[in-house]
């Protein structure tokens, strides 16, 4: 009788267990994030407990450290040197590793000379590492996604576009997913994985990740992840992730996009101006004569030849020439060169002044100019401005749409779909082929 029971209950708590697997969603795991888009290189840092309780764990010794307690790290001449709560400094070992581990639920300010002041939640390992600190925020995989979301999109957008940023979080948590397998670690960075800033940016868009906790896109087949990629703003087509990155992927394949057109101000519509002598000179070349595009079936542009006036010519990659006059680290705005998806117009000398309409509106002119716009003979380009001195071979005008490699979803274009009505499903389903979503393992 006791067997029966026994076995009946052994029974009872197995199937508990089972229902209790297929009817709850996907817990939250602690991942190891890297920080170096803000921190990268930091020779000194100081970091305080925000919120916690925490413990401080240098080699082998551990001390508490609640609310309100400090660290300060740096270097003397070559060794890395720590002070703990306002105290002497202390010289360490050229393996020092420190690590913040935290106790309960709390954040951390990690402030830099240079004016960094960015506050993370969960805990933080550091190490010294070829003369400069290594951080690597060790943190909630939700609560990483609320420091993702609002700085890819914007909490702004929650007013009017919810299921946008809904549908935002859903694309980040799977490219989370997908790379971290295996044991990798992911970066802060944007130019690397995607964008990452903490507590400071969290808001609005917190809701989009709660109410999507723990879903991911995975192939309709296989149910594995897929790569989730994403851009600003597709131009009104996006494109093949084959054409950018050289790998085929069924996944991020090209279609036109009507959601992506009207929407997104200076992004939407951009013009770029050069004149013909900076634009060889660029490459290597004399002042260019004449350019040719050749372009991908999405209108984005594979290559550019270019021929100047020696009979020189030099061909690049579209992704080449976009580079050399991208605004890195400047303001987007419509006179800026932001994308592959352009056409090219020659403007000869002859015609002597541009119309303000066309560039006008990018210069600060001066005079009588200021109506019509300045001398073309004078403009280096957009980012540059004029010059003092004439030349005699023209200028060539770049418009464009766009921002970003243009594959997977446009955050555009899925911003402006929740605004029609779309929800986050419908979204993802138009910008991923041959997918669906599902709670992600483990």
């Amino acid at each position: 009788m006791l067997r029966i029971v026994y076995r009946f209950s052994f029974l009872c708590v197995a199937l508990f267990i089972f229902v209790l697997s297929q009817a709850m969603p996907c817990q939250a795991k602690e991942i190891p994030v890297e920080l170096v888009w803000k921190l990268g290189q930091a020779g000194w840092v100081e970091i305080e407990v925000e919120q916690g309780d925490y413990q401080l764990i240098v080699d082998k010794t551990t001390l508490e450290f609640p609310t309100g307690s400090t660290l300060q790290v740096g270097w003397g001449g070559w060794a890395p040197v720590l002070r703990i709560n306002h105290g002497e400094f202390q010289v360490s070992g050229e393996s020092s590793v420190l690590e913040l581990k935290r106790i309960n639920p709390g954040s951390l300010r990690v402030k830099t000379p240079e004016g960094q002041d960015v506050v993370y939640r969960g805990g933080l390992k550091l190490n010294w590492q070829d003369s400069h600190w290594r951080l690597i925020n060790t943190v909630d995989s939700e609560d990483y996604l609320k420091g993702v979301v609002p700085i890819e999109m914007s909490n702004e957008w929650a007013k009017g576009g919810i299921e946008g940023l809904k549908a935002q979080a859903v694309a980040a948590r799977t490219f989370l997913v997908k790379h971290t397998e295996n044991g990798k670690t992911i970066t802060d960075s944007p130019d690397i994985d995607q964008a990452y800033a903490g507590k400071n940016v969290e808001g609005e868009a917190s809701g989009a990740v709660e109410a999507t906790r723990g879903e991911i896109l995975v192939d309709a087949q296989s149910r594995l992840p897929i790569e989730a990629l994403y851009s600003s703003h597709s131009g009104g087509y996006t494109e093949d992730a084959k054409n950018v990155w050289g790998n085929p992927d069924i996944h991020n394949v090209s279609h036109p996009d009507p959601y992506s057109q009207g929407v997104g101000g200076a992004v939407n519509h951009w013009r770029f101006i050069v004149s013909a002598p900076l634009l060889g000179s660029t490459f290597g070349l004399g002042p260019v004569r004449n350019i040719e595009l050749d372009k991908f079936p999405s209108g984005r542009v594979k290559s550019v030849r270019m021929d100047d006036g020696f009979g020189q010519s030099k061909t690049v990659t579209g992704r080449t020439f976009v580079k050399a006059f991208y605004p890195f680290g400047q303001p987007i705005r419509t006179a800026a060169f932001l994308g592959s998806f352009f056409e090219a117009q020659q403007i000869p000398p002859s015609q002597e002044l541009l119309e303000k309409s066309s560039f006008a509106v990018f210069l600060e002119t001066k005079g009588s100019q200021k109506e019509q716009g300045p001398l073309l003979s004078k403009i280096l380009s957009s980012s540059v401005g004029t010059s003092a001195a004439s030349q005699p071979f023209g200028v060539f005008l770049f418009e464009g749409r766009g921002w970003g490699h243009g594959v997977g979803m446009s955050q555009w274009g899925a911003y402006h779909m929740a605004q029609l009505g779309y929800n986050y499903k419908e979204i993802l389903l138009f910008y991923y082929n041959n997918t669906r979503i599902q709670p992600a393992q483990g």
